[in-house]
This record gives structure tokens, sequence and C-alpha cells, in this order.
């Protein structure tokens, strides 16, 4: 309701302008004076009022205390980003924020996807260290892309919270998820022409993103450096029909839900793997313990993480 008076306002408000700029009564001076006094602003209302599309698509995400999808709204009308903005930061408590959105994304089946990875950060005795697990999945969407409908979420986020909602949910995919290894498949009988290796030629620049973004922040994220702490990360990103990589997000509080059979194997042994660097090297075993005699034997045998980040290394410290 707020948004439409707001709209209705405004209107109101570029009628009566046009009005006045076309009234013979206006006066110069006061028209050099409106111009001069905001030049940036009408500078960005031109670039998002421009014939640009379908590239001026923007993404707008609640900045605090959010997941799943909650609050996620994409718009190009430049009037409509600022109410979207203006509705979400009114109790000045929350932020937003605005990011380009990937109008040509890499499509499987006509069908939007983004790239789930995990990452798990230590902090051992004011030393930050930073893992990069090796296996990820894909997050596919239900509905066929395209930008003519911005409002439908099925089509624009993949978010598992988001995508169940969707009466074609786990058609298409199990749990609208996908491996690696299914990722390559679908790349070597759509793209042969291409011979695109999914391991060798995109995962190392999602790698090499993901320790930029502990080297950028590593200074935030434990900044009273707790004796011992530990934290896993869910990073996404998207390709586009380009076949180069974008980091969209990093979470904090990833999903873990095993909502599909590849879930179900992938995120327990994840968590084993964060759990046997984060945990058992402060809290030893008992003495004389043995993992061959345990109930369940050793539930994590291969460590599948690779130290991308260490603060106290010269090279990755502060800068």
């Amino acid at each position: 309701m707020q948004r439409q008076r707001r709209k209705d306002e405004r209107e109101l408000r570029e009628k009566a302008k046009d009005e006045d700029d076309t009234s013979p009564h206006t006066s110069p001076t006061k028209k050099t004076k409106e111009a001069n006094d905001e030049p940036n602003t009408l500078e960005q209302k031109q670039y998002y009022q421009s014939l640009a599309a379908p590239k001026n698509i923007w993404i707008i995400k609640p900045g605090e205390n959010t997941n799943r999808g909650q609050g996620i709204q994409v718009a190009k009308d430049f009037a409509e980003i600022k109410d979207i903005i203006i509705d979400s930061t009114q109790n000045r408590k929350r932020t937003c924020i605005v990011q380009k959105y990937i109008h040509n994304p890499l499509l499987i089946h006509r069908r939007k996807f983004d790239i789930r990875t995990f990452a798990l950060m230590t902090s051992v005795n004011g030393t930050l260290k930073a893992y990069l697990y090796e296996e990820g999945y894909l997050r596919t969407s239900c509905r066929e892309y395209s930008i003519n409908n911005l409002n439908n979420k099925l089509v624009h986020l993949t978010n598992d919270a988001v995508q169940k909602r969707s009466e074609d949910y786990g058609k298409f995919e199990p749990g609208n998820k996908l491996s690696y290894s299914e990722f390559q498949v679908f790349l070597d009988k759509n793209h042969p022409d291409l011979n695109i290796c999914f391991e060798r030629d995109m995962v190392p620049q999602m790698n090499k993103m993901t320790t930029d973004v502990f080297r950028a922040c590593h200074g935030k994220l434990d900044p009273k450096r707790r004796l011992n702490c530990m934290e896993v990360f869910g990073l996404d990103f998207m390709i586009c029909d380009e076949f180069r990589p974008y980091l969209i997000e990093v979470n904090t509080n990833p999903c873990l839900e095993l909502s599909s059979p590849l879930l179900a194997r992938l995120i327990p042994t994840m968590l084993e793997n964060s759990f046997k660097i984060g945990l058992d090297g402060v809290f030893f075993p008992p003495e004389h313990f043995s993992s061959k005699k345990a109930f369940i034997g050793d539930a994590c045998p291969e460590n599948r993480y690779t130290l991308c980040f260490d603060d106290s290394d010269p090279l990755d410290g502060p800068f």
C-alpha cells in the first residue's frame, strides 16, 4: 500500500513537472538551478531509465539477518528500486545490497542455476585459516528463464525454500540438485565444441575468488580473536553464457537440509571434515582411543578440504 501510494504521488509530481516545463511562464533560472542541484541524481536516473534493457536489471537483497531468499527482489525501473530500498530500510536498522543482475546466465535446459560451494574458517589462538571444500553442487530452478516477468521468484531464485513452493519441484532433477559430474555430462553433450572441463576451467576461478574473499575481510571475521572458533560458509556462484563465473554472495548460515540423495551424502561428509579440522586439534580423543574400534569407525577417512588462507603467512596476512 505504501509503495502504491508513493507511486501515485510520483506520477502526480512528474505530471506537474511536465506541465511546468511546457509552461511559457516557467523561469529558466529556476530550471537551471534545479538541474544544477542534483546532477548526479539526474545522471543516475537517465542511466536507470535508459533503453539498455535487458542489461539494466538489478537485484535487491536485505543486508542483514535474512536467508532462504527472503526479501530478495528483481527490478529494472529506477523509481521501483528506490521504493524497494525505502521499504526495506525504513526502520534504519537494516541495509540493502543492490547488485547488477546477471541477465545472460548459462542455462540448463532453458532453466537458471547457481553453484553452492563450502568454505571453512577457523580461528585458533588468534590465527585465522580458511579452507576450500572440494565438492559442491548445482541448484536449479523449476521454470524456464525469462526476463519478461521479474517478479516470478521461481524463475529468478534457485533457493530451495523458494523452489519447494513449485509443483514442479524435483521434476527435472532430484531435489533440484545436480552434482559436478552431472553438470560435466551436460556440458559435454550440449557444448562439445568448446571442450569445457568444469573442474579444470571453472573451479580454479571460483577457488581464487573464495580465497580473495578471505584475504579481503579476514580482519572483520573474528576481530576479537577468540581463543577457538570455527564457521562454515556457503558461497554461491553463477556462470554467464560466456562461461565466466561470478561470485554472487557468501552466506554465514548455509542451508544444511538433506533435500536430495546428493546432499544426503555431501553435507554430512563436509560437516565431518569441518569438525575434524576445527575440533579434533583442540579436543583430543581419550587415551588409547582407536577409531578402528569405534562403533561407527572413522566417519571421515579422507580430508577433502584444502588450505587457501593463513593470516600468519606473510603472503596472506594483513596488507
